[in-house]
């Protein structure tokens, strides 16, 4: 059994590095609206939130390896392995959801709200990323914070509302076939 969850941790991350390099829109400082949640949000609901976590670590890693932006270690762990590591948490909802899918009702609720949750937590590492390391970019008189949280949710909402619709629409058309037996 671990040999499958490892095996299909490795095939999500993999997806959901591939599916990083296509860019529906790139903000002019850094950050991208892609299909990158996807593969992170399904796994995470399939196989809970370690599972979850620990490919949304992995793809974050890997596309910091292959054209992150590099400020400081502390920037690229929040940037890339804790905020897309949060994806992950999505898996908080797994049991909730899987229960709904055999129940045939209120499943979407549950894709919903992990997909909420993923891109807050995401949103959070990103915002906290820009407070402390990304300020020379917030305007004269605009609270930091506040910049960073607006400049990071220009592409962290359309992101989670791209990535969950998505998902409905995947996980409908496999009709409960994708939860684990």
């Amino acid at each position: 059994m671990r040999l499958r969850v490892v095996t299909e941790v490795a095939i999500f991350s993999a997806l959901a590095i591939v599916l990083s390099y296509i860019i529906i829109f790139r903000a002019p400082q850094g950050g991208d609206i892609s299909l990158v949640m996807v593969p992170i949000i399904f796994i995470a609901l399939r196989r809970g939130v370690a599972a979850g976590v620990i490919s949304g670590c992995i793809t974050g890693a890997v596309t910091f390896m292959f054209g992150g932006f590099f400020v400081s270690p502390l920037q690229v762990i929040c940037d890339y392995v804790l905020a897309f590591g949060a994806i992950g948490l999505a898996g908080l909802f797994a049991k909730r959801y899987q229960a709904a899918v055999f129940a045939k009702h209120g499943s979407q609720l549950y894709l919903w709200l992990a997909g909420l949750v993923a891109g807050a937590a995401s949103l959070f590492f990103h915002t906290l990323a820009g407070i402390v390391f990304y300020t020379s970019y917030a305007p004269k008189g605009q609270p930091v914070w506040l910049y960073s949280l607006i400049y990071n949710s220009i592409y962290m909402v359309p992101d989670t509302i791209l990535a969950v619709v998505c998902l409905m629409v995947i996980m409908h058309r496999l009709n409960g076939r994708h939860l684990p037996s």
